[in-house]
């Protein structure tokens, strides 16, 4: 009966209602087996002994059918909360590779954003660098002014003196 009741703990006496009949019936029979022993006590005979036997291998093979079955329920359920472990583990390591996947994803984004954003830069200082500064624009385009218009002046004041001089 001592395994029956650790059994039943291990399934924190939650049965079917096939197997609590059944430990009933066997309360039953140790309650039977109890009277049976007073009556043998008090008019012991063949009989007596003989009843008392048959009830006490009856209620013998009664529990180790039921410990039988209770220790079947012990390992479905052994089981059944390994399967929901290991199912638990399997949804924390999707999860967490889920995570992985998306945090691999986010750093190659900002590296690509990074990466444009350099070449971005390159570019500016490729183009800066390959024409000429705003100041070096304004006094190429001085000198080269100077000398024409200093040219037009010379042209000019001479295409005066001659055509003045002419008439």
């Amino acid at each position: 009966m001592e395994t029956i009741n650790e059994l039943l703990r291990a399934l924190d006496n939650k049965v079917p209602a096939s197997i609590a009949k059944r430990l009933d019936g066997l309360k039953r029979l140790n309650e039977k087996l109890v009277s049976a022993k007073k009556e043998h006590n008090e008019n012991p005979t063949e009989a007596s002994q003989e009843s008392l036997d048959e009830i006490i291998d009856f209620i013998n093979d009664t529990e180790e059918d039921l410990a039988d079955d209770l220790q079947e329920l012990v390992e479905q359920k052994r089981n059944a909360d390994f399967k929901n472990q290991e199912e638990a583990k399997k949804r924390v390591q999707a999860q967490s590779r889920a995570k992985r996947e998306a945090d691999e994803k986010a750093k190659r984004e900002a590296l690509t954003v990074q990466e444009e954003l350099e070449k971005k830069q390159l570019e500016e200082k490729s183009l800066e660098s390959g024409s000429k500064t705003d100041a070096e624009k304004k006094s190429g385009i001085g000198w080269g002014s100077l000398l024409l218009g200093g040219a037009l002046l010379v042209l000019t004041g001479g295409a005066l003196k001659y055509f003045g001089n002419n008439r």
